[in-house]
C-alpha cells in the first residue's frame, strides 16, 4: 500500500516556504531532544530488546518507503528498498555510536546510498516498471483519485529538479528533517543545504507557474 504524503505540489511548495522561516535555535532544540530519544532507543536495540527493535522498524519503515517511492515510483521497489535499508541498519547497529547527531541522518545516508546504487544498476540494466501505486481498499474512490493526482504531481515536479535539490525537498519537507540532518545525509554543509533548498523552491514555483499557464 502506498503511504500518502498527503500533499499536492502546491501544498508542498506552501509548506516549504513556511518551514523555511524556522530559526536555527529552534532546529537545535528539536534536534537535541530527538537525539536523546533515539540514543535510548538504540541502546536498547543494541541489547536486542524486542520492543526497541520493533519501534525502530515502525519508526523508519514508513519514512523509508515514502522516500523510496517518491523517487522510484514503484510500490514493490520501494518496499524492497525500505526493507534492504532496515536490514543494513540492523546489521550495522551493534557498531553504531552516537556522536551527538540524530540516528535519522545515519539511516537516511544509508538509504540515499541504496538509491544511488539502484540507479547505477538501472543504467547498466534498464527496466520497465510494471507496477504503479496499489491503493488501499479502505479508501473512498474520491480519496484515491485525489491521492493519485497528488502523488503524480509531486513526483513529476521532483523529476524536474536536480538530484540534490530533490533530496533536500524530500528529506526536509516530506520527511521533516532539520537542516543539520539533511546536511549529514548529503555530506554537505548547512549553508549548502539552505542554498539548495532556496533554488529548489524557486524551481518548484516556476514549475507551478508553468502548469497554471498551461
Amino acid at each position: 500500500m502506498v503511504v500518502s504524503t498527503g500533499m499536492s505540489v502546491q501544498a508542498l511548495s506552501l509548506l516549504a516556504w513556511e518551514r523555511s522561516t524556522r530559526t536555527t535555535a529552534q532546529e537545535r532544540t528539536g534536534e537535541s531532544a530527538q537525539v536523546r530519544r533515539e540514543e535510548e532507543l538504540v541502546r536498547r536495540a543494541q541489547e536486542f530488546d524486542e520492543e526497541a527493535l520493533a519501534s525502530l522498524y515502525e519508526l523508519f519503515y514508513p519514512k523509508l518507503y515514502n522516500y523510496a517511492y517518491l523517487q522510484l515510483g514503484d510500490v514493490h521497489q520501494a518496499e524492497d528498498l525500505a526493507s534492504e535499508v532496515l536490514l543494513r541498519v540492523l546489521e550495522s547497529l551493534r557498531g553504531y555510536r552516537f556522536r551527538g547527531v540524530p540516528l535519522t541522518a545515519w539511516v537516511f545516508r544509508i538509504a540515499r546510498n541504496c538509491i544511488i546504487d539502484l540507479h547505477r544498476r538501472r543504467q547498466r540494466r534498464p527496466q520497465v516498471s510494471l507496477y504503479e501505486g496499489i491503493p488501499s481498499t479502505e479508501d473512498s474512490p474520491h480519496a484515491l483519485a485525489e491521492r493519485s493526482v497528488a502523488h503524480s504531481e509531486l513526483r513529476l515536479a521532483l523529476t524536474r529538479l536536480t538530484e540534490e535539490q530533490r533530496q533536500v525537498i524530500i528529506l526536509k519537507f516530506v520527511e521533516g528533517m532539520d537542516n543539520g540532518s539533511v546536511a549529514r545525509v548529503l555530506g554537505r554543509s548547512q549553508g549548502a543545504v539552505k542554498s539548495l533548498q532556496h533554488r529548489a523552491l524557486l524551481s518548484l514555483r516556476k514549475i507551478l507557474s508553468s502548469e497554471e499557464v498551461e
